[in-house]
Parts: C-alpha cells; structure tokens; sequence
C-alpha cells in the first residue's frame, strides 16, 4: 500500500487531493481529507484501462475524473521513473567501473539527481576460503571525503548535463545508510558492484552485496568488474512463476523497461519438468495478464541450474541487462556462492537488475 497526493484541475478549479493505492496499484481510494466517510474508489487494470467504482461525495463531472485519473497516472510514471540514483563505492576498482556504468546509465534514464555514498564504518574481515580473519580497520572521515570528491568529479565528466551530483561519507552501517538514502531521497535505484580488487574486498564487498541483496529496499543494480556500458537495447527478465500475480513488482519493472526504450524478453528457467503442470499453466496465463500490452517476447527454457540457465540465455540474445525478482532466501547465497560469483562477476558483463518482491 503506497500514499502520495497529486493536483488536478476540476472545472474552474485546481484540487489537491490524497491517493492511497492498494491491490499492486489495481485499486486507488481518493480522499480530499483523511479519512473521509465516502472516498472516490477507483481500479486500474494491468493495461491501464481505469474504472469508476464509487463516485464520491463529490460533483465531480466525466471530464474531472479523466483529469484525475491522469494526474494519478503520471504521478506512478514519476514515482517509479529513476529521476535519482544511489552508487556505492569503497574506492575499489570494481566499485570505480560501476559508478561509471552508473554515469553513462543516467543518459538513457534521464537521472536527475545522483548521490555518491561511502560507509567507512569499522570493519571485522571474517576468515573464509578467499582471506584469514583480520582484525579492524578504519577510515578517517576526511580521508573518505577526499576520495569521494575525487569521484564525484571524475563523473561530472560523463554523466547528463541536467544531472546534479552529490557526496555522502559517514559511519553508519551500510544496509541501515542505503535504506535510510532510499526512503530521504525517494530511490528507484542503488547501483553497486560484485568483487574488490584484493582478496579482503572481495570478502567485503561480496558480503555487503549479499546483504544488500536480501535486505535493500529499493532496485538494486549489481554491475560485474568487467562490465562496460553500452545501451540497453534488450532486457531479460526472469520470473519463476510462482505467485506471479501477487508478487510481481509489475510497474516497477514496466517503467524502468519504458524508460530504457528496450525490448523485453521475459523468460523461465524450469529445472524440475514443472512447465505443462495444471499448476504452471495457471501462472502463465496470470504472466500473459500482466505483461502481454508490453509486447515481449515469451520463452521457457528447461535447464539444470537456474541461475546458469539465465545468464546463458541472456548470452545467447545479447541482452544487456538481467532483471530478477528472487524470492527465496536460499536463491541469494545461489548467486553469490563463490564458485557461481566467479561465473557471474569473472566471466559475465551483464549487469544484474533485483527488484523487491510485491507483498
């Protein structure tokens, strides 16, 4: 359930009022004051097409509620629309690639507003296959704030001239600072990369984007070391059909797929012979419900390994960008297992795009 308010001109004139959307944006009560006895009640179907449910206490004319529906329309456009972005950095070389694929990205979005952030909280390296434990370490936050500037003008070279940047450096952990950014600035895109330069940034940061897989409230774009811009004209996006109704992040994905300007490729990995199961059949008619006044392209491949299976099929269409809405918690430690992290951050240079699961 989302709250935002827009203005629109009825008759002689101009009305602000409150939406509250419900039913994965299917249903949207209107409110001049909170809690009204008889709110307008309105419902939008995946196509777009709206309907009239309850008209309110108010004499509001046919010609009023086609100007209410499309302020409320372009309101979710603006929402959903990457006008600002986020992008992690430790100063790594991998980190480095990604704010850049982050700089060129902002063309084909059109970002308005990007904000540089570096956590220099203190750290505990655990042992594992790639590092021995370590003790703390530290970063002074003038010393963070020179490397980030330094960044920070580096990428004034390359992002839109419309595109205002700006830095943030401070102690907070990452998850609770990146969260904390999202919901300040009104995110619809963290940008971060997969491995480090030395074998403990990789630990680091192989660990943070772990947790910031499972944990980051807004779209989170994981860009591999090797990965170099070019413009996305082809985006797979894989879905498991389970529960595609109730949690696919539909709009979300629609308005940054719109924004690209790109062809969708919408694609599922079955790895245990569900495909013509009763059950499966169900979901695909609710996936063609909801994606088909996109126009995509449909496919449903069988291969062992889902993840593998992905990534070789965006190979083979040439897509430049994966986007996936995991929901199993068990799929995070999949992608980031360290035999599969080398596959996806050593051998790929297609980003990965993971949206929220609808709830």
């Amino acid at each position: 359930m989302e709250t935002f308010s827009v203005k629109f001109r009825a008759g002689s004139l101009d009305l602000s009022v409150i939406v509250t959307e419900h039913n994965h944006h299917q249903k949207f009560k209107v409110e001049m004051v909170t809690n009204e006895p008889k709110p307008i009640l309105l419902t939008r179907s995946v196509k777009g097409e709206w309907a009239i449910v309850e008209r309110g206490l108010r004499n509001f004319s046919d010609q009023d509620f086609e100007a209410l529906k499309l302020a409320i329309e372009t309101e979710l456009n603006d929402i959903y629309s990457v006008k600002n972005m986020l992008i992690l950095t430790d100063f790594s070389d991998s980190s480095s690639n990604a704010a850049r694929y982050a700089a060129d990205l902002a063309h084909q979005l059109k970002t308005e507003h990007m904000i540089l952030y570096h956590s220099y909280e203190s750290v505990a390296v655990p042992a594992t296959a790639f590092a021995p434990a370590t003790g703390r370490f530290t970063e002074t936050h003038d010393q963070s704030l020179e490397k980030i500037n330094k960044l920070k003008n580096e990428l004034e070279e390359w992002v839109p001239e419309q595109t205002r940047v700006e830095v943030r450096t401070d102690e907070r952990t990452l998850i609770s600072a990146v969260n904390a950014l999202a919901t300040q600035h009104h995110l619809r895109l963290v940008v971060a990369g997969i491995t480090g330069k030395s074998n403990i940034e990789r630990v680091l940061v192989g660990s943070n984007t772990l947790t910031l897989a499972k944990h980051c409230q807004a779209p989170l774009l994981i860009v591999p070391p090797v990965a170099v811009f070019q413009p996305i004209s082809t985006v797979v996006f894989a879905c498991d059909l389970k529960r595609v109704a109730e949690s696919t992040p539909v709009l979300a994905i629609k308005t940054f797929v719109r924004a690209l300007g790109a062809k969708l490729l919408i694609l599922n990995v079955d790895n245990e012979g569900e495909h013509f199961e009763p059950g499966m059949i169900k979901e695909m008619t609710h996936l063609h419900e909801l994606w088909d006044n996109e126009k995509p392209e449909y496919h449903y491949v069988d291969h062992e390994d889902t993840v593998t299976g992905i990534m070789e099929f965006a190979r083979l269409q040439d897509a430049e960008l994966v986007i996936m809405v995991p929901k199993q918690y068990g799929f995070f430690e999949g992608i980031f297992h360290s035999s599969l992290t080398k596959k996806l951050a050593y051998h790929t240079h297609r980003p990965l795009l993971l949206f929220k699961e609808d709830t």
